[in-house]
């Protein structure tokens, strides 16, 4: 058994400033130290996934991550560690806990089988780990091989068992409470714009902002306009966007616009809630919103009765819109927000039909846009 303190001093020594996650019985030495000591520094994540995309945009914006949670949430973040993580290498630590362990104590029925299978889960991945150190002499080594494998842009899992952190008992936890919430402007008209020309528009008034597009036509058209070292092309973890935006704009002073769908939001929504807790003011999400999921033949996704720009506000959101006018879009565009800014936009279905796909790689693209960041 260790003490929290002792893993996390290492963790700073190794370069690891940032750790999100959530709650699991096991990790709450950890997390309660993260949250309870100044010098640490925790975001709490809605999702499993939505923490692993926060720790690689950590990555992207020059810091180093820790993402930890328990391993019935590991597969929620399978999605995000193979087509995100891995296919950008973009490394971060993870921790996993060992609920469920084959012989170990007796545990909920939900448990069994993700317990009988959590290193082969990441095994399967291809993602190195090893168990969570035990003694004060293990952790030292044990991050600097994480380190290590962080430093060649792999992720790194350490397996945590029951009762191998002391308990740390939660001291205080800042209520990052909004004082009032946003009045939502709405302009909602008749008059649409194409995806093609909102993205246009976003490249023509960005002034130097780095742009996050979504998977899917998003980030395939923003590429065929003028593919550029201020663009990140997701192109898998659908709905992780926003997630990695924070981690972005919590390790960099650039501004970030988040270029979203409708399909992609829906999916991963409570990441929201998480945004506008933080509510930083380097970071703009835009919502293109077609009602529709084009890259799949046009089915509809449901969004044509959800009040996004509602729901931002009611997430803590500094500042939210409905638009669907060009001159809308210019005009927030041009705006500096106080905190993270919503905009819900109106566009035409359909894309163009001879569309493109990025020919730099994944590896590539996430490597010029992380150099773009520290410009």
């Amino acid at each position: 058994m260790i003490n929290a303190q002792d893993f996390l001093t290492e963790c700073s020594k190794q370069g690891f400033n940032l750790f999100t996650g959530t709650p699991c019985s096991y990790l709450k030495p950890l997390i309660n130290a993260t949250i309870s000591l100044p010098e640490f520094n925790f975001v709490d994540s809605t999702n499993e996934g939505d923490a692993v995309a926060i720790a690689c945009g950590a990555w992207l914006g020059g810091g180093a991550a820790v993402a930890m949670f328990q391993n019935s949430g590991l597969g929620n973040a399978v999605n995000p560690i193979t087509s995100l993580s891995r296919a950008f290498n973009i490394p971060f630590l993870g921790i996993t806990t060992l609920r469920g362990e084959p012989g170990g104590k007796a545990d909920e029925p939900q448990h069994q089988i993700m317990g009988a299978i959590t290193a082969k889960f990441l095994e399967v991945m291809e993602v190195k780990w090893e168990w969570f150190p035990q003694t004060l002499e293990q952790i030292a080594p044990a991050l600097k091989r994480a380190k290590e494998s962080f430093d060649k842009r792999q992720a790194y899992f350490f397996i945590m068992r029951d009762g191998d952190v002391d308990k740390f008992s939660l001291t205080k936890q800042e209520k990052l409470t909004v004082a009032a919430k946003a009045d939502v402007t709405h302009k909602f008209t008749k008059e649409l714009i194409t995806r093609t020309q909102a993205l246009e528009l976003v490249k023509e008034y960005s002034n130097g902002a780095a742009l996050l597009a979504s998977t899917g036509k998003a980030g395939r058209e923003l590429h065929d306009l003028g593919d550029n070292d201020q663009n990140f092309y997701m192109v898998g973890s659908m709905g992780c966007a926003p997630s990695l935006g924070l981690g972005i704009a919590l390790t960099s002073s650039k501004k970030t616009i988040v270029i979203d769908g409708d399909g992609a939001l829906m999916m991963r929504m409570g990441n929201m809630a998480t945004l506008g807790r933080f509510n930083k003011n380097n970071l703009v999400h835009l919502l293109l919103d077609n009602e529709v999921h084009d890259s799949t033949g046009g089915q509809a996704s449901g969004s044509e009765n959800v009040a996004f720009a509602q729901i931002a506000s009611a997430c803590g959101y500094s500042e939210c819109y409905e638009i669907s006018r060009a001159d809308d879009l210019i005009s927030l565009l041009k705006t500096d927000f106080k905190g993270t800014a919503f905009i819900h936009m109106k566009i035409q279905a359909g894309s163009p039909e001879k569309l493109g796909r990025p020919k730099t790689t994944p590896i590539e693209v996430a490597e010029r846009f992380k150099n773009f960041l520290k410009s």
